[in-house]
């Protein structure tokens, strides 16, 4: 009868699984249902199969053991995460938890089957590997709320004084409580191993062979440094993300140091150096693509209604119709355009001024808001940015509050309109998946539950023109808006799979606006009739930096004028500028519609 108990234990770690996938994860793709449906099948299958191979029942007590093992690590990330931003986040997906823990199954159940005597060395890690989602769980307890960067820089950056601190600061019956209940885990895992070893069925060589080789890919596919299912596992990756950013801290605070000390700026008129106070707006796009915004190119709806009412008052509204993205990639682009690092004068992201270090030199008082992770293995030169601002905030950090892009008009109540202020926002845009990017209300086209990702495409532009236009109004309003600055990171092409590697120039058409206050005009003529004679120029996103320096109207020995769209002598053609890193030159785009005859 062991094969029905072993056909039970395969759907329920099967269905199961997919079930508390769907259940602990929001605003799912519809193609990420069936590929984690098949993903938790496979893995399903090789669980249960040293079991079937020997002829094994799972219904004994180290077995079990195993299955509360996995179970842990099933549930506890994608649950408590669900747990704290179900109610705020509109999409999140941690697929990995699931699948590492029913390969564990069969990897614990291959091991302790080839070796039924080595109870110890099974129970031991067993505890071990059980000890990680039971911390999760304590730390739940505690703060009410998954783990997140704050809390894993604690864990990782806390000395051995601080952890007893930490401890006697609690009720000891709470610690008393904790350490019971590990001591009680760390029994049950490495007794029951040894007190009840797994009975094996069939003990053929061929049988045992077959299990044997299962058991070693399972530790490749499990462990392995590179790709491995417990390194994309939600809180191992946590881990490396804070790691990651730490070192980066320590090199960039250093290089911030030396790099600060030689920057030299110095104001061109004395309007600049004055402390009248005024703000200056950059938003930071997401995924927008100018050929689908209806400001920029023709389309079939109106899908940049604000922006196109803008664009009709000339003399205060520039739009750049010929902008390209340096990279199809959020972080190769913003580690560029946010500092002076670019592809055609070499350089180093942590050796670079950003334009917060400028901010900061000519007196701004700089807030940095983002709809964007906090920080992550990948994000971690934008996030190294950000927090070199007086205040930098992220969405993710307010709990229970919706994270439309709209959310970061709540931020800009902290803004004093006495002061001279640099606001940067970063929006999440019309980043996939497209249908959680804007609330159910501002569906302009397209039913409740379409998926059409053309459709949602250009839902996620009109309401990021509509979030555009609050940010405006407000800092129009009640902030003394002098400037503000429009740029997306990169494009996205909606009717095509996004794909990794460069694919095309469509991925790199992105949208530029400009818009000058009647006072910035009157004090900046020549840099209102450079960005004017410039508008129909070829631009690449690493040089926003520059064109930040030029609009601040100053000299530094960190800004190459010749760069900037705001200066009279900027020197870039079409012929001239390059995408992804200086490999492909923009003159091949072939999607553009320079007219080659008119020159």
């Amino acid at each position: 009868m062991n094969w029905i108990a072993n056909l039970l234990l395969f759907l329920l770690l099967w269905l199961g699984g997919d079930a508390l996938y769907l259940a602990c994860n929001h605003g799912l793709a519809p193609n990420a249902r069936l590929q984690q449906l098949l993903r938790y099948l496979a893995a399903s299958a090789c669980a249960v199969a040293p079991l079937v191979l020997t002829q094994t029942s799972p219904l004994q007590p180290a077995l079990l053991l195993v299955l509360a093992v996995a179970a842990l690590w099933m549930v506890t990330y994608p649950l408590t995460y669900h747990l704290t931003h179900r109610k705020a986040a509109p999409d999140y997906d941690h697929q990995i938890d699931i699948a590492f823990g029913i390969y564990l199954v069969g990897w614990l159940t291959g091991a302790m089957v080839l070796l039924p005597a080595w109870g110890a060395l099974w129970g031991i890690l067993m505890f071990a590997l059980a000890f990680v989602p039971m911390a999760e769980w304590v730390y739940y307890a505690t703060y009410h709320a998954v783990i997140d960067d704050n809390g894993m820089k604690i864990v990782q950056e806390t000395d051995y004084n601080e952890v007893i601190e930490f401890f006697h600061s609690y009720p000891l019956w709470r610690v008393l409580a904790v350490a019971a209940m590990l001591t009680l885990a760390a029994a049950a895992c490495i007794g029951i191993p040894i007190l009840w070893p797994v009975g094996r069925g069939a003990t053929e060589v061929w049988r045992l062979a077959l299990v044997t080789a299962l058991t070693l890919f399972e530790t490749v596919y499990l462990w392995k440094t590179r790709h491995g299912l417990f390194i994309r596992t939600g809180i191992a990756e946590l881990f490396q993300e804070v790691r990651t950013y730490v070192a980066n801290n320590r090199d960039y605070t250093l290089q911030q140091q030396q790099r600060l000390a030689t920057l030299d700026v110095t104001p061109l008129h004395p309007s600049t150096a004055e402390t009248h106070a005024h703000t200056v707006v950059l938003v930071i796009g997401e995924s927008a693509s100018r050929d689908y915004m209806s400001a920029f190119t023709p389309v079939d709806v109106e899908t940049t209604p604000w922006m196109s009412e803008l664009k009709r008052d000339e003399r205060h509204c520039l739009l750049f119709p010929h902008a390209y993205s340096c990279d199809i990639q959020t972080v190769p682009t913003l580690e560029r355009a946010l500092t002076e690092y670019n592809q055609y004068d070499g350089g180093a992201f942590y050796s670079s001024c950003s334009i917060v270090d400028v901010a900061h030199s000519l007196g701004y008082r700089v807030h940095w808001y983002s709809n964007q992770g906090t920080l992550g293995a990948a994000d971690t030169p934008i996030t190294l940015v950000a927090e070199t601002a007086d205040v930098a905030r992220w969405t993710l950090q307010r709990l229970n509050q919706e994270q439309y892009d709209e959310s970061l008009l709540d931020f800009l109540d902290e803004v004093d309109p006495a002061q001279k202020n640099l606001v940067v926002l970063h929006l999440i845009g019309s980043h996939f998946n497209y249908e959680n990017r804007f609330p159910a209300h501002c569906r302009q086209w397209g039913s409740p539950g379409n998926h059409d990702r053309v459709v949602n495409y250009k839902n996620t532009l009109h309401y990021t023109d509509s979030v555009l236009h609050r940010i405006f109004d407000y800092a129009h309003e009640r902030l003394n808006l002098s400037v503000m600055l429009y740029c997306s990171d990169h494009a996205d092409v909606p009717d095509r799979r996004r794909m990794p590697n460069f694919g095309g120039f469509l991925d790199t058409h992105i949208p530029l606006m400009c818009w000058l206050s009647e006072e910035y005009i009157s004090r900046h003529p020549e840099r209102t009739a450079a960005l004017r004679k410039n508008q129909q120029s070829y631009w690449t996103n690493d040089l926003l930096y520059e064109l930040f320096c030029g609009i601040m109207d100053i000299r530094s020995n960190r800004f190459r004028e010749e760069n900037s769209l705001a200066s009279d002598s900027y020197r870039f053609t079409r012929e001239d500028l390059t995408v992804i890193r200086g490999t492909i030159r923009i003159a091949e785009d072939t999607y553009d519609t320079y007219d080659k005859t008119s020159t």
